[in-house]
């Protein structure tokens, strides 16, 4: 009995060591196969879309972070009355007898011109009451201050620097000539906005009149900041008789912080969308080159006796090998592709700038391995079924059926995620209509070339072309829509 357990657990152990050397020896050639550069395509891919989808996951996540942190006090009163017009004699009548707090507010872009420059600035022309709400910190050689006093100018840092002025120096804001009173600080509200790139001036609503900018057609909006009781709020709102061009906006009419990210997170979402199925794309047709390249080294193994499970442990290595050298790459690489896309809104950010934490490479690790399953799944599937006969003869691929169902397992989250992003679905629809039109052509027009007269070498070409419609058509898409 005890012979019988000492050569049990010497086979055991016999076993255990083979085991180890076969996968060490399967890791050294793996290694060797990636050093030569057969799987480079492969792994250049997966880095692409972990670096893309993190950087632009980083970049969306200090942007919410940002633009909820400064809606807070989003809105700078308890109610507001906009107009595309200039407010009536009527309603301004209605608004100073209601007995609530007011502040009036004038917007509209123009001209900003210096001895050394000119700028497009969004003007903001307020009272000595704004803002009712939040906090207005505007800075000079005097110190600060928190509202704006008549006849004063104060520019954005980068009108400052862009027209080359300080405090005293004259800037001419539409007809107007005013004297830089100093910078502005901090802005009550949402001071960041990526949809709004021309930085801010803020001068008194005596000066106007002056600029000569609000004229017939000009694009300006009105504003009278409103705060006090709720039922004289709503008195007025009976009183005024809203057009077309009026609204209110107040803490019921929904959030301006929430329109503001709502847009940029459905132009970043877009935006990933598009660069996740291009590399999709661009991985599905790599692993499918690779396995083309490598059906007769597999046919080889089996006629030498290799068994499939050998086979998944060779390709299983391989592939896990593939992929944690590519989330390393792609999270390094995706750092500094993030700090790239801050570049253009470098003037634009706070500083210092929120961190975006994990959640970025936790989105960007999850999503290439969703993409990779059917990505490096199905093709490894077709590889591992290649006959051993394909030694001496090339044989058609064979079809499969459930394997393509891993197409579902990146979809599904797809779907999930972006069920209320309507523009991501209109710009999808685009592109597979662009690809299904593109790949149509494609193969019609190789079938119309076969019909010419060409030389035994075209020829050949083209009737290996048109053997396969249907990679030729993904592969012509695929490349038309790129």
């Amino acid at each position: 009995m005890s012979q019988q357990q000492t050569s049990s657990t010497k086979t055991s152990s016999e076993h255990k060591s083979t085991s180890a050397n076969l996968n060490n020896r399967l890791v050294k050639w793996s290694f060797d196969e990636i050093r030569q550069g057969q799987l480079w395509p492969i792994a250049i891919s997966l880095t692409l879309i972990i670096a893309c989808i993190f950087g632009l996951a980083a970049l969306a996540e200090r942007m919410e972070q940002v633009i909820v942190k400064q809606g807070k006090d989003a809105l700078t009163a308890d109610s507001i009355y906009i107009s595309a017009n200039p407010i009536t004699e009527k309603n301004t009548e209605f608004i100073v007898g209601s007995g609530l707090g007011t502040s009036w507010y004038t917007r509209f872009a123009t001209m900003s011109f210096s001895d050394s420059g000119m700028q497009l600035i969004t003007v903001k022309a307020v009272d000595s009451k704004f803002p009712l709400r939040g906090t207005l910190t505007l800075g000079s050689d005097q110190g600060t201050q928190n509202q704006v006093k008549e006849g004063e100018l104060w520019l954005d840092s980068r009108i400052a620097k862009q027209l080359n002025v300080s405090g005293g120096d004259v800037v001419t804001i539409g007809d107007a000539e005013l004297a830089v009173s100093g910078v502005i600080l901090e802005e009550p509200g949402i001071s960041f906005n990526p949809f709004q790139q021309m930085p801010t001036a803020y001068i008194h609503q005596s000066s106007v009149d002056e600029t000569g900018a609000v004229q017939l057609g000009s694009r300006v909006q009105f504003r009278a900041y409103l705060v006090g009781d709720e039922e004289k709020i709503d008195a007025l709102k009976q009183q005024i008789e809203l057009t077309p061009s009026d609204r209110w906006r107040d803490q019921s009419s929904g959030s301006r912080t929430n329109d503001i990210f709502d847009r940029t997170t459905q132009y970043l979402s877009l935006t990933v969308a598009i660069i996740i199925i291009m590399a999709a794309t661009t991985l599905v047709l790599t692993c499918q080159n690779y396995v083309q390249s490598r059906r007769q080294t597999v046919a080889m193994l089996k006629s030498l006796g290799a068994s499939k499970h050998w086979l998944v442990r060779w390709l299983s290595i391989q592939t896990l090998l593939l992929v944690s050298m590519s989330v390393v790459a792609g999270l390094l690489l995706g750092m500094g592709l993030e700090t790239l896309l801050r570049v253009p809104l470098t003037d634009l950010l706070p500083d210092p700038l929120p961190t975006y934490g994990f959640k970025p490479a936790v989105i960007a690790i999850v999503s290439s391995l969703l993409i990779g399953v059917p990505a490096l799944g199905i093709p490894l599937y077709k590889l591992i079924s290649v006959s051993s006969v394909e030694v001496l003869q090339s044989a058609d691929e064979k079809r499969g059926g459930w394997i393509y169902s891993l197409v579902l397992v990146p979809v599904i989250p797809l779907l999930i995620a972006y069920r209320d992003n309507n523009l991501v679905w209109i710009v999808l629809a685009g592109i597979v209509g662009l690809f299904v039109v593109l790949a149509a052509i494609s193969v019609l027009f190789t079938l119309l070339l076969s019909r010419l007269s060409l030389p035994i070498s075209m020829k050949l070409a083209v009737s290996r072309i048109n053997r396969s419609k249907r990679h030729t058509g993904l592969q012509y898409g695929a490349l038309g829509s790129h």
